[in-house]
């Protein structure tokens, strides 16, 4: 009886309201035809708020708390007025911007702050605590958050703030200590932070420090000594046996663990006084010896040519010693002279040790513009996306799970399992997409589990909810590993703006070859890997390690915690900038959000857990500022506040200056090809550099 009225109540209220629904339907139909075709979205890609805001503006009424649209009351209901009578398609896009701007907003107001207490409590010092509120050298007393601040604070128009940080810089700034740093990340912070800074601001004083920190940092190039050639050449041997029974990357894997004498990669540590040198670890990291941009920036600025030509020596050494030209990827750990480091954990990976030498190889061909100017570095680019495939993973993640089987079990016990077995898995597929059917293919209904299996936030269309998830997994020497890092998050944007740096405006379909369409579809899975790796968990923040299963994401117990990384949304950023679409943005006010709900009376906390929101750790790394604070302003800001035509950014947020925007310093230095005609037309006559860069970017109206 109860269910034949439950029938009966809803089979009225139907007829009752099915006039109500034909109308909407209709209204929503014809503001689909209408604008979102044009733009190529979906109603997925809009949040609540957003749809109820633009239906009413199809509707000739305004949305609640907005400045955008002028409102007049009118019987009860807020019209726009007759003067904002125009294409509601305009007020739709005014709206949306107008939201975009509250987000700019908010984070100017958290990294004003962060500065404010740094300059309070620990300015010139390398960190400040942001729970404690303590400041302390942590990197041995180099200024760290300073000098990686120094351009976030001139693109967000703290006029005031940049000019007693550089000025701090300039008097007491030394690099004259007897400190042992770290070659990479000296070069990307230090480096990197000063050389942006002067090519914003045009103070001289800033290149001067660079080319000091520059000339200390080059003991790094130094020739190895016997002793690591003896072990390397024994670890050499050790490989060729392994290579008999493994293949990193696919092929002939003969030159992964070749020797190449007489050639030398970069030490990993460097003492700044007496330039003494050393391998701390071992070893060196594939990411860590290729830092193409920060030492090109500074041979076009100084005229000093040796600072790229070891980049080129660089290059051209992995290449020869990891046979990249075939294979396209290469092991992480490696002896100096390049040969692969003789561990059975050795491995290839997009993470941890191997991330930014890939982002570079993309991004030396956007700051060297033309090409056919550097082909060793074109040929490597293209030959890593060609097999790129061999790290590609699909999981269907609706697929039923096993009874008594929880998410957050199964690889803790499985992790030593053969690649061989792990591909056998009915859920995994290792290869590149032909079509967009076969990322986001529909699948058998899976049963809901606790914890893990939540799944949240903002998808593009239904086909992303029902469809596989894309992931990037690891290959060592015995076995395939189920893990993604949160640093390989940076991909998708690099993937992006590989196809964005063809012409720097928004992409449509239409423009696109079908390989390049597959490529920004696997950007965009990717990103939504990445953004869900954060939307899955107790606080919205992902954690450092994330792993995968028949269940979709799952957790790494060991790796739950969370630095404030800023990869995701620098590839949220690239996708906006790339394709314009609503979803990058919502995306990224979601991240906003969870990251401002870690403020502290002295910063940005990091978190222990991101299962445990309350698991504050005193730590806040120069990156946030220098990096995820940026990334998520410009995320939010007009394209003229960062135009890619004119910068390309460096691995740790950095402008760097392209060439063709430079071809004076360029033609000036020697150290580069000369530009054709055509460019060194296009290339607009400037002043001076720093007035020059600064006029490209826009300040924001809003001062302190």
């Amino acid at each position: 009886v109860a269910f034949l009225g439950l029938l009966l109540g809803s089979l009225a209220s139907c007829f009752l309201l099915c006039p109500w629904l034909l109308a909407f339907l209709a209204s929503w139909a014809s503001f689909l035809a209408s604008w979102l075709p044009t733009k190529a979205q979906t109603l997925a890609s809009f949040s609540l708020s957003q749809l109820d805001a633009l239906w009413a503006l199809s509707h000739g009424r305004c949305p609640l708390l907005s400045k955008a649209v002028r409102c007049v009351q009118h019987g009860g209901i807020r019209q726009r007025a007759a003067s904002s009578q125009v294409n509601w398609q305009k007020l739709a896009i005014s709206y949306l911007w107008e939201e975009a701007a509250l987000a700019q907003r908010q984070s100017r107001a958290m990294m004003r702050h962060v500065w404010k207490n740094y300059e309070d409590r620990a300015f010139g010092m390398d960190e400040l605590r942001p729970i404690s509120g303590k400041g302390v050298d942590s990197w041995g007393g180099v200024g760290q958050t300073l000098v990686d601040s120094l351009d976030t604070l001139w693109l967000m128009g703290f006029e005031d703030e940049f000019s007693r940080a550089t000025n701090w810089v300039e008097k007491k700034l030394d690099f004259d200590k007897d400190l042992n740093v770290n070659f990479f990340e000296t070069s990307i912070r230090h480096l990197g932070g000063l050389i942006s800074a002067f090519v914003l601001s045009g103070q001289a004083g800033l290149l001067a420090k660079a080319q000091d920190l520059g000339e200390r940092l080059a003991h790094a190039f130094k020739n190895a000594g016997e002793d690591g050639g003896k072990a390397s050449s024994w670890f050499s041997r050790l490989g060729t046996w392994l290579k008999h029974y493994v293949s990193l990357g696919g092929g002939n894997s003969g030159s992964i663990s070749g020797e190449v004498a007489g050639a030398q990669l970069p030490w990993s540590d460097v003492n700044l006084r007496n330039g003494v040198v050393q391998n701390m670890a071992g070893f060196v990291s594939l990411a860590e010896v290729y830092v193409p941009l920060e030492w090109k920036a500074l041979a076009l600025l100084t005229s000093n040519c040796s600072y790229a030509h070891h980049q080129e020596e660089v290059l051209r050494l992995v290449n020869d010693a990891a046979g990249l030209e075939n294979k396209g990827l290469a092991a992480n750990l490696m002896w100096p002279n390049g040969s692969a480091y003789g561990v059975s954990d050795n491995r290839i990976s997009l993470g941890s040790r191997g991330d930014s030498f890939y982002e570079y190889l993309l991004k030396d061909l956007v700051f060297i513009h033309a090409s056919s100017t550097s082909p060793l570095t074109q040929k490597l680019w293209h030959v890593f996306l060609a097999h790129l495939p061999q790290l590609i993973v699909e999981v269907d993640a609706n697929v039923t799970s096993k009874p008594g089987r929880l998410p957050n079990q199964s690889f803790y016990h499985q992790r030593r399992r053969s690649a061989q077995l792990l591909s056998s898995e009915p859920w995994v597929t290792t290869r590149l997409p032909n079509s967009q059917a076969s990322l986001s293919g529909h699948s058998a209904r899976r049963r809901k589990t606790f914890g893990d299996s939540r799944r949240g936030g903002w998808f593009e269309n239904f086909n992303d909810v029902r469809g596989k998830w894309a992931f990037m997994k690891e290959v060592t020497y015995q076995q395939t590993v189920p893990k993604m890092d949160h640093l390989v998050c940076f991909l998708p944007g690099v993937l992006a703006l590989d196809l964005f740096r063809k012409e720097y405006r928004t992409i449509t379909p239409t423009r696109l070859s079908k390989d390049q369409r597959e490529q920004l579809l696997l950007a965009h899975k990717l990103t939504q890997t990445c953004v869900h790796m954060y939307f899955r968990t107790q606080s919205d923040m992902a954690p450092e390690i994330t792993r995968f299963s028949g269940h979709g994401l799952v957790h790494d117990l060991g790796s739950m915690h969370n630095i404030l990384r800023p990869e995701t949304i620098e590839s949220v950023y690239i996708l906006w900038r790339t394709t314009k679409l609503q979803i990058y943005r919502n995306w990224g006010q979601r991240l906003l959000a969870a990251f401002s709900r870690l403020k502290t009376p002295y910063g940005f906390a990091s978190l222990q857990n991101v299962d445990e929101p309350s698991s504050l750790q005193d730590e806040m790394p120069s990156f946030f500022v220098a990096e995820t604070m940026k990334y998520f302003y410009l995320l939010f800001s007009p394209d003229s506040a960062l135009p890619l035509d004119k910068f390309v950014l460096s691995t740790e947020a950095h402008l760097m200056p392209r060439l063709d925007a430079w071809a004076a310093e360029a033609r000036q230095s020697g150290c580069f090809p000369q530009p054709s005609a055509d460019d060194a037309e296009s290339s607009p006559p400037r002043e001076s550099a720093g007035a020059s860069a600064a006029s490209q970017l826009e300040q924001p109206h809003e001062k302190k």
